[in-house]
């Protein structure tokens, strides 16, 4: 008797189910239906608030070259051979050898005069008689260098040698055949760095630019910190005036800058652009 009664009570109690499931869907359609909202929108003047002049500034952040590449106006991509870390050998695309292995020979090593960034390129010259135009390195930059006839640029870099070498730093078309300014200057021999100040005015114009450091002699000599910036930078900051130009017409009341995890509230642009370059954030560098 109980075994029948089980299964019969199992049937009514599904069918109530499925009954109660019913009658729920068909009340919810009929809420959703029937249910109407309206929403009131009053944008008359007199409840107008002004939107406060400090809610307006920029965000900076050092990804797809905004910085390097962008902003900062140097030339050089890579210019302490550290793209690849602190250690050696380094990574020192984009720079590229002019010559061969029979003509010089170009490595890296950790004997930079900067504490900081220790590793330096060292570029041995082989050759006896070496090509017209010498044997060396070149940089194309960021994507080329847009060099413009008539404009001068300021070449900086350290070097150190042995003994005394002559070296010739041009401005070149990317394929080396256009020269658009060209200087020879000298490394004296000995153990000490020294720092090399040179000027090069453009006598043409090449948007692919790219920078070479030749030599036509034997020799040692190691390179670090190699700078080339137009002279006509904002203010002498080395940002690039036309894009500084571009972010001072947007009237910014701060700048935050997301890795610094810092916000600075401005009165002047060109101050908190250089200030981010001197503090070191928690990411150091």
């Amino acid at each position: 008797m109980g075994s029948k009664e089980t299964p019969c009570r199992a049937r009514t109690t599904l069918c109530f189910l499925l009954l109660f499931c019913v009658s729920c869907k068909c009340s919810a359609s009929e809420f959703e239906i029937t249910q109407v909202a309206s929403l009131g929108v009053d944008a008359s003047p007199r409840l107008s608030r002004k939107i406060p002049d400090t809610l307006f500034g920029i965000f900076f952040e050092e990804i797809n070259h905004a910085g390097a590449g962008g902003i900062w106006a140097e030339l050089v991509s890579n210019r302490g051979f550290e793209a690849g870390g602190p250690h050696t050998p380094s990574n020192i695309e984009p720079w590229s050898i002019i010559g061969d292995d029979s003509s010089v020979f170009v490595g890296t090593d950790r004997t930079s005069c900067f504490r900081r960034n220790k590793v330096a390129l060292r570029m041995e010259v082989l050759c006896d008689n070496c090509p017209v135009g010498g044997v060396g390195i070149y940089n194309p930059g960021f994507w080329g260098m847009n060099i413009e006839d008539g404009k001068t640029y300021n070449l900086v870099m350290h070097a150190k040698s042995p003994e005394t070498i002559e070296m010739t730093v041009s401005l070149t078309s990317s394929d080396g055949l256009q020269v658009l300014a060209s200087a020879a200057i000298r490394v004296p021999g000995g153990s000490n760095w020294i720092k090399l100040d040179q000027k090069l005015v453009a006598q043409g114009t090449n948007r692919t630019s790219r920078l070479q450091i030749t030599a036509k002699t034997k020799g040692v000599v190691w390179l670090d910190q190699v700078s080339l910036m137009p002279s006509d930078t904002y203010k002498g900051h080395g940002f690039r005036t036309e894009l500084i130009s571009m972010l001072l017409d947007l009237k910014p009341r701060f700048l935050r800058f997301p890795g610094l995890l810092k916000l600075f509230l401005i009165e002047k642009i060109e101050f908190v652009m250089f200030a981010h370059i001197l503090f070191r954030h928690i990411w150091d560098y």
